[in-house]
């Protein structure tokens, strides 16, 4: 279902403040990147209410060159150049050996994503780790 950029970032924002915890989703209580990503796309009516992620070590990709991220990614988001990004792309990061971090795109060079030490939060986008953009299909 198409939304507004304003109903996109409005759905985002409403998880800020939600902690971090691994392998976790519940608004205001604890989400990972990956779970806040596929929580929020559900909410925005891109994926199913029943779309599960596999299952994952929290540091697979530090340690891991196969990135289980991107294997899931490919199954519902085509990618697509960073000169294309909108509101509500999936912006991927590589810490580790291999892409491993997720966050949505909100305009303005800034992202809502989630962190171990912050949790849900919006930051500057910073290329610095950047690896991938993503456009989910919805």
């Amino acid at each position: 279902m198409d939304k507004t950029d304003q109903q996109i970032i409005d759905v985002l924002n409403s998880w800020k403040g939600t902690k971090w915890i691994h392998g976790q989703s519940l608004k205001g209580v604890g989400t990972d990147c990956i779970q806040f990503v596929i929580s929020a796309a559900k909410e925005l009516e891109w994926l199913p209410s029943d779309y599960q992620s596999i299952k994952y070590n929290r540091d697979w990709a530090l340690h891991n060159e196969r990135s289980i991220l991107l294997e899931e990614i490919n199954k519902v988001c085509d990618e697509i150049s960073l000169n294309e990004i909108q509101i509500g792309d999936l912006l991927i990061f590589k810490f580790g050996k291999c892409a491993g971090h997720s966050g949505f795109y909100i305009g303005n060079n800034k992202i809502i994503h989630s962190k171990i030490k912050a949790g849900v939060v919006e930051d500057v986008f910073d290329v610095k780790n950047f690896h991938s953009a993503w456009r989910i299909r919805h």
